[in-house]
């Protein structure tokens, strides 16, 4: 049991859909799989029956990796709209309990600029999500500025998920992407928008950085070292610590200590986020890595209502309690 199920009613800003219709773009693509297994079993009741159990009162859902294009732009565009208008509908058979971020058809920047306008005066959605790389550029490549001055006049919320990396493996590596090199494609996406000056020059745009911002709280002081090194300095010039503590970070996968010390040492309260990554991670692991978030002796009362709710409620509004 949850110990906190009745009392909080929890946010997740890390929860995922899988229905039919993505598995099939998938394996039309040649993909059979998720980063390290078969596809999970997913529906929306199932959601609801984690959520129930874990104390989640709303979860923004996401669609995740491999992400809509498979090197076809025409088919990327329709994807984004059968996606959004899916997710539209889905958040309607239950607003009060779902929302959900969209996905953009990049790498087309005239399409997503339509798309964004489509997603928040129509359909209505919560935010957009990003993965950390697409058509071998990363989030915060310089191409796709317009979409992110889109999204900053929009004030968006922009959840970034990692996906996988681009370029090619060493031979022989077989190690499942989503352990190690996930977390690193976190890290990468927040240095780079950091370092080209998104960060900066776009700051309100709310970024949320899956998993306790990857490997980024370990190396937070080590990039803080070179600030006056780097030849992107001018473009973060109140130092890469700064930004660091600007982006939001959810708790998915992290329910442990160790990763939620290094996080707290350079995340304030106000930008900690709960979240399940269910179910690319089973109910039973979901719900184990709840009660570690639930133990952990870190958070002060207010700290923890902060993460579990308070801070999604001031990203989502249309969730907060009266």
């Amino acid at each position: 049991m949850i110990a906190t199920t009745t009392r909080t009613a929890r946010i997740d800003v890390h929860h995922h859909v899988l229905p039919d219709f993505y598995k099939d773009a998938q394996r039309a693509a040649g993909i059979t799989g998720s980063a390290y297994q078969a596809f999970p079993e997913w529906s929306p009741e199932a959601s609801l029956a984690l959520m129930d159990e874990a104390g989640i009162g709303a979860t923004i859902f996401s669609f995740t990796s491999p992400g809509i294009f498979f090197g076809d732009l025409a088919q990327t565009r329709r994807l984004a709209v059968v996606f959004n208008d899916w997710l539209a509908g889905l958040v309607a058979s239950r607003p009060d309990r779902f929302g959900a971020f969209a996905f953009l058809p990049l790498p087309d920047v005239d399409a997503s600029l339509k798309e964004i306008a489509r997603i928040y005066d129509d359909l209505k959605l919560d935010g957009i999500c990003l993965l950390t790389s697409v058509d071998e550029r990363y989030i915060g490549h310089p191409d796709f500025w317009p979409v992110y001055e889109e999204l900053n006049r929009r004030k968006a919320v922009v959840f970034i998920h990692p996906c996988y990396p681009p370029g090619t493996e060493a031979r022989g590596w077989d190690i499942p992407r989503m352990l190690i090199d996930y977390p690193f494609e976190t890290t990468r996406v927040a240095t780079n928008l950091i370092f080209n000056g998104v960060a900066e020059k776009l700051p309100d745009i709310r970024f949320i950085l899956s998993h306790a911002g990857g490997t980024l709280p370990m190396l937070a002081h080590r990039i803080s070292i070179f600030d006056k090194k780097t030849k992107q300095q001018a473009h973060y010039p109140q130092g890469a610590l700064a930004y660091i503590k600007r982006f939001y970070y959810d708790t998915a996968l992290s329910g442990h200590p160790a990763p939620l010390d290094a996080l707290r040492a350079f995340a304030p309260a106000d930008r900690i986020l709960f979240g399940t990554d269910y179910p690319y991670v089973a109910a039973d692991v979901a719900l184990r890595e709840t009660a570690g978030f639930d133990a952990y002796a870190g958070f002060s009362a207010q700290d923890r209502y902060l993460a579990e709710r308070g801070n999604a409620e001031s990203l989502f509004p249309r969730f907060a309690r009266a």
